[in-house]
């Protein structure tokens, strides 16, 4: 694109990885942080290998220095604004965070145990897959057993308009966190509240059920 001005307007480029700031950063002032290649054996390598609990003392004061290197060659050209500098002019009440922990249904255990003694979990150990794939079955149980299931299996073929309200996929009495946030809404729905509910998951069969966040606006 032949521009006169290049603008980029993000939400968290340093946070995410190095490579997508250099792929941003590229994007505005082509070139200043020299290529891909280079920008990776350079800045993204050192610095990460030196963020691992296991790096020398040598890999951390190599980081350190590329880190310093990296922020005073985009400073010039990144604008940062944090939270605490806009909160005057939003005008927006102190934050209130509570961590409410969850139980696991009866359905969620059995699952969550039959997990444990599959061979997926036997392969993880021993090295032979990757944690990561065990770690989101793990997420898929806590919020929902249907999400790694697929729900109750014998029901398969029925019509949805036969089942009953507890047959159907997602039904939210399986779902130790589903319980919480249906006493939750119940209790500030009584006490005139208005509610923000954040979901990180997509559409599953017109259920979003894997809710991470809730917030209540006084």
């Amino acid at each position: 694109f032949r521009t006169p001005h290049r603008f980029i307007l993000s939400g968290s480029p340093m946070q995410n990885n190095l490579k997508e700031l250099w792929s941003l950063f590229d994007f505005v002032f082509p070139g200043k942080l020299g290529t891909l290649p280079v920008f990776m054996e350079q800045f993204s390598v050192p610095i990460t290998m030196g963020g691992y609990s296991n790096a020398s003392p040598v890999q951390v004061q190599t980081a350190f220095k590329c880190a310093c290197v990296l922020r005073d060659t985009i400073n010039p050209y990144l604008l940062r604004r944090m939270k605490d500098d806009v909160k005057a002019n939003l005008s927006l009440p102190d934050k209130n965070e509570q961590v409410l922990f969850c139980r696991l249904t009866e359905e969620q255990r059995q699952v969550y145990q039959s997990f444990l003694d599959s061979k997926e979990v036997y392969q993880i150990l021993n090295g032979d897959m990757q944690v990561f794939s065990g770690l989101i079955a793990l997420r898929k149980i806590c919020n929902h057993p249907d999400l790694f299931s697929g729900g109750p299996r014998i029901l398969k073929g029925i019509p949805e308009d036969q089942l009953t309200e507890e047959e159907h996929f997602g039904f939210w009495k399986r779902s130790g966190k589903l319980m919480v946030v249906e006493s939750l809404l119940r209790l500030w729905f009584k006490q005139g509240q208005r509610v923000l509910l954040f979901t990180q998951s997509r559409q599953v069969r017109n259920y979003n059920i894997d809710f991470s966040i809730l917030y209540r606006i006084e």
